[in-house]
């Protein structure tokens, strides 16, 4: 009698039909790198006005906060005695706090209204923002996250999705 070892078609059939179950439920729950960035884009954009509202109050230097809407384009700037600006010491200011591809969509400031092209400059003093601010950041999947700054407290909030007024 020979011996035979192997699996069945059938067995075969069965793992890999129980392997497409599995990849049907487990891939459209996995993190969707876009969406993620967009949302660590927010976060840290967010944590990045917290930080120069802090570190302006506490030392007296104003700091710039200078977007393009419709780029990708945020950088920090700080200014100098000579009322030039200059890139800052620190370097988590030094680091960008959007990731490559998340765009500024559009910066609305009380005063100005909603900027959608050129360039916006946020004054950061030791008072911290000059102006309620919404900064709407897209993915290029055409995703929204919204980040707030409220001049009299402080705060600076982040939400999921385009919101207009502050909640």
């Amino acid at each position: 009698m020979s011996d035979r070892r192997g699996f069945t078609l059938i067995e075969i059939v069965v793992v890999l039909v129980i392997i497409g179950m599995v990849m049907t439920l487990v891939i459209p729950r996995l993190p969707n790198s876009e969406r993620e960035d967009l949302k660590i884009s927010a976060r840290t954009l967010a944590s990045t006005l917290r930080y120069l509202q802090d570190r302006a109050a506490t030392t007296g230097t104003t700091y710039y906060l200078h977007m393009e809407p419709g780029t990708d384009n945020v950088k920090v700037m700080q200014a100098t005695p000579d009322g030039s600006e200059k890139e800052p010491d620190d370097p988590f200011l030094q680091q960008r706090p959007t990731k490559e591809g998340v765009q500024v969509a559009d910066v609305v400031i009380t005063r100005l209204g909603k900027l959608i092209e050129g360039q916006v400059r946020l004054d950061i003093g030791a008072g911290g923002l000059r102006d309620f601010v919404i900064i709407h950041l897209r993915s290029p999947a055409g995703t929204f996250w919204t980040v707030m700054g409220f001049p009299s407290s402080g705060k600076v909030k982040v939400y999921q999705g385009y919101q207009e007024d502050a909640l």
